[in-house]
């Protein structure tokens, strides 16, 4: 993750004020901390990853599988593990693809997926995204790896949604974003068209 797609995942739970955000795929958890210190002290920052357990039965992409084993080799060493925002953060185990959302339909106003990076797994993250994200008020849906290409599978799945959906590519990154916008208060001000 480069400092400035940080910066503007950051911005990004600025712009929907999100108080409850899901991150899928923790990985040393250097995005997690800083989502935790840049939501309200009462937010919450969700964290899934993989764990030694569910690495087995996941089918990862070829490039995954040495960030899978990075992940597990360090997860007593996590960057926000012991961090003033440590008890914001709330782990969680599993393999996205089999994970029961449903306890956050609806309630979630920033998701961002950096887990499995193959079609099938981005696929089924994007729709449980879709699904967990606040429908009544502001929200957003963030992807990373997007052109990446060791991840031609992600790409090529964002590719197919963005005609259903309005994604927003973000020059110069990897990133890709997505806003619900019941209001018509957010796109406006992104695009520099506020009357």
């Amino acid at each position: 993750m480069t400092l400035l797609e940080t910066s503007l995942i950051i911005a990004a739970s600025w712009i929907v004020e999100a108080k409850q955000v899901f991150e899928i795929g923790t990985f040393l958890g250097s995005t997690t901390l800083n989502l935790a210190l840049n939501i309200p002290d009462d937010g919450t920052v969700f964290t899934l990853d993989l764990e030694e357990d569910y690495a087995g039965e996941a089918k990862q992409d070829v490039a995954d599988a040495p960030l899978t084993k990075i992940h597990l080799a360090s997860k007593s060493s996590l960057d926000f593990v012991g961090s003033p925002v440590d008890d914001k953060i709330k782990t969680l185990a599993g393999n996205s693809t089999t994970f029961d959302f449903s306890r956050w339909n609806g309630s979630v106003e920033l998701v961002f997926i950096d887990g499995g990076h193959d079609f099938a797994t981005v696929k089924s993250d994007s729709e449980n995204a879709l699904q967990i994200a606040r429908k009544d008020r502001p929200s957003c849906v963030l992807w990373h790896d997007y052109r990446n290409r060791d991840y031609s599978g992600l790409t090529y799945y964002l590719d197919e949604l963005s005609q259903q959906l309005l994604i927003v590519h973000v020059e110069d990154t990897t990133l890709c974003a997505w806003f619900n916008d019941p209001n018509n208060c957010i796109w406006p001000r992104l695009l520099g068209n506020e009357s």
